[in-house]
C-alpha cells in the first residue's frame, strides 16, 4: 500500500490528468468547497496508485491469498437469477481498484468481462494474460454476438459508465448534471433476454474490499428513465468511497449543445502568418483604435476582435511573446475554474510587421464605468459575490483595471485580461483575501467613492464567505 501511495503522489504531479480529475469533481460536487474537492483529488490519486500496485495481487496471487482482502454480500440475488436459467448482465463501473474487484468477483460469479482492447498491442496482451488468469474476457463484439452469449445462459460484466460520444446514448442526470449515458445495457439485456444485476465494490480504510451483488433491476423500455435509474444506482455505489471512482477519465467530454466544456482547454499555439494575411485581416474589419497610426483593435464582420501587439525585446528576450503566452495560459485557467474571460481562437505572429495578433470573440458585456448610477448597488452586490467566489476557488485577482471588467447579459462579470491573477491549489487565506479585496475596491471607481455601494459589496462578500465556512463546518 505504501508503494501504491508513492505512485499516486507521482501521478498527482501529472498536470493534464490532475486537471481532468479536478474538472470531474467540480462538475459532480459543486456543493463542496474548493478545498474539499482538492483534498478529494489528492485522495483519488493515492487510490489510483494503490490500484497500480495491486495488479500483481489481482492477476497472479492464488485465490486463497486474497481471503483477507475482501468480503462478499448479496450472493442470494445471484443464486436466484442463476436458477432462472437465463443469462446475467452484471452492471459495474470503473474504479481505481477495478482489477482487484474483477479478480475477487470471479471467485463467486461466473461471467466474461467485456473490455476495449488497449491501443498498445504489447500492453494489451499483458493485460489480457493477467485477466484471463481469473475469468473469461470478451472484446468489442457486435451486440448481437453478445446477445447470443447471454441467451446461452452465460454472464457478462459490463461497465457502461464512460463517455463514448453521442451514438446510442442519452443525456441523463448524474450527480445533478447531464451525463452522456450509454443505452447499450438496455439493448444487450433485451437481445440476450438476461437478468440484470448491478454490482458494487469499494475498499475501506484498511484496504479490505466489499463486493455486493445488488437486487435485480428491470428496464422499462424508456431510455431516459432507464439511464436515469442506472446513474442513480451508480451514484449510490460511488458515494460509498467517492475518491475510488475512476475520475481520471474525461467522463463529461460530450455535453448538451450550448453547454461549455468542463475541461481545461489549451490556449491556441502560436503560428506564423504573412504580411498579406496580417494586413488582410486587419483592414477587412472596422478599426476601433490605433497605435502610432497603425490598427490596434479591429472588429471583424463576424463579431470577433483582432488585437495587435508590436513586439518588444530586452537583452534578446521577446517580452511581448512571453507576456502574451502568460496571459493566454491564465485565460485558460480562469475559464477552467468556472469564470468568464476572453477565449482566444487564434494567436499569430507576422515577421514582416514584427507584430503579434490575438483573435477572440467580442464580449457582449457592459463596462463597469458605463453602469448607470441607479444600477450601482446591484452591481456592488454582484461584484462582492464574484470576488468571494474567486477567492474561494483559489484565485487572487491582483492588480486590475476597471476597464477590464464587464457585466454580461446574464449578470455575471467577465474579466477581459486576467494576466495579474494568481492561481492556488486551495482557497485564499484571510490575510490574502483582505489585501486583494482592498486593492479591488481601490480599482473600481464607484466602489471607492460611494460608501453605500462599498458597504453592500462588503456585506455580500462576507455573506458568501460565511456560507462557505458554514458548509465546511457542517460537513465536519
Amino acid at each position: 500500500m505504501a508503494t501504491g501511495r508513492t505512485i499516486g503522489r507521482l501521478l498527482y504531479r501529472v498536470k493534464s490528468r490532475r486537471l481532468i480529475v479536478e474538472a470531474n469533481l467540480r462538475y459532480c460536487f459543486n456543493n463542496k468547497t474548493f478545498d474539499e474537492r482538492q483534498e478529494m483529488a489528492k485522495r483519488h490519486f493515492l487510490a489510483l496508485g494503490e490500484g497500480f500496485a495491486e495488479l500483481t495481487l489481482a492477476w497472479y496471487k492464488p485465490f486463497e491469498k486474497l481471503e483477507k482482502y475482501h468480503q462478499i454480500k448479496g450472493l442470494e440475488h445471484y443464486e436466484k437469477a442463476k436458477e432462472s436459467g437465463q443469462g446475467i448482465l452484471f452492471l459495474g463501473y470503473h474504479t481505481t481498484s477495478l482489477e482487484l474487484a474483477g479478480a475477487l468477483m470471479a471467485k463467486y460469479l461466473d461471467f466474461a468481462a467485456f473490455y476495449r482492447p488497449n491501443k498498445n498491442p504489447v500492453l494489451d496482451n499483458h493485460i489480457q494474460a493477467g485477466r484471463n488468469n481469473r475469468s473469461k474476457t470478451m472484446g468489442r463484439n457486435d451486440i448481437r454476438s453478445i446477445g447470443k452469449w447471454l441467451k446461452s445462459g452465460e454472464g457478462l460484466w459490463l461497465m457502461p459508465d464512460q463517455d463514448m460520444g453521442r451514438h446510442s446514448t442519452e443525456f441523463a442526470p448524474f450527480f445533478g448534471n447531464p451525463a452522456c449515458t450509454l443505452t447499450s445495457p438496455q439493448r444487450i439485456a433485451k437481445l440476450g433476454k438476461a437478468k440484470v444485476l448491478p454490482v458494487s465494490y469499494h475498499k475501506n480504510k484498511q484496504g479490505v474490499m466489499t463486493i455486493e451483488v445488488l437486487p435485480e433491476i428491470e428496464f422499462t423500455g424508456d431510455d431516459y428513465i432507464d439511464c436515469t435509474m442506472t446513474n442513480k444506482i451508480l451514484e449510490a455505489c460511488v458515494m460509498q468511497a467517492p475518491e475510488q471512482y475512476y475520475w481520471v477519465h474525461r467522463r463529461f467530454k460530450t455535453l448538451p449543445e450550448g453547454q461549455r466544456s468542463v475541461y481545461y482547454q489549451k490556449p491556441p499555439k502560436l503560428k506564423s502568418i504573412s504580411a498579406e494575411q496580417h494586413d488582410g485581416a486587419l483592414y477587412s474589419g472596422k478599426i476601433l483604435s490605433r497605435d502610432s497610426g497603425l490598427p490596434k483593435l479591429v472588429r471583424t464582420i463576424d463579431g470577433q476582435l483582432l488585437n495587435v501587439f508590436h513586439r518588444g525585446t530586452s537583452f534578446g528576450t521577446d517580452l511581448t511573446r512571453k507576456e502574451l503566452s502568460t496571459m493566454l495560459q491564465k485565460c485558460a485557467l480562469f475559464t477552467f475554474r468556472g469564470f468568464y474571460t476572453i477565449s482566444p481562437k487564434e494567436f499569430t505572429f507576422c515577421h514582416e510587421r514584427d507584430a503579434y495578433m490575438l483573435r477572440y470573440q467580442e464580449s457582449p458585456g457592459v463596462a463597469l464605468h458605463h453602469i448607470p448610477q441607479s444600477r450601482r448597488h446591484p452591481t456592488a452586490i454582484v461584484l462582492g459575490n464574484w470576488l468571494a467566489q474567486l477567492h474561494n476557488e483559489g484565485i487572487k485577482l491582483g492588480e486590475v483595471r476597471e476597464a477590464n471588467i464587464q457585466l454580461l447579459p446574464n449578470g455575471s462579470p467577465i474579466l477581459l485580461n486576467p494576466r495579474n491573477c494568481e492561481f492556488y491549489h486551495q482557497g485564499l487565506k484571510e490575510k490574502a483575501r483582505q489585501k486583494d479585496m482592498k486593492q479591488f475596491i481601490n480599482s473600481i471607481g464607484f466602489l471607492e467613492q460611494d460608501e453605500s455601494s462599498q458597504k453592500l459589496f462588503h456585506e455580500q462578500y462576507q455573506l458568501n464567505r460565511l456560507n462557505e465556512v458554514d458548509n465546511e463546518q457542517t460537513k465536519v
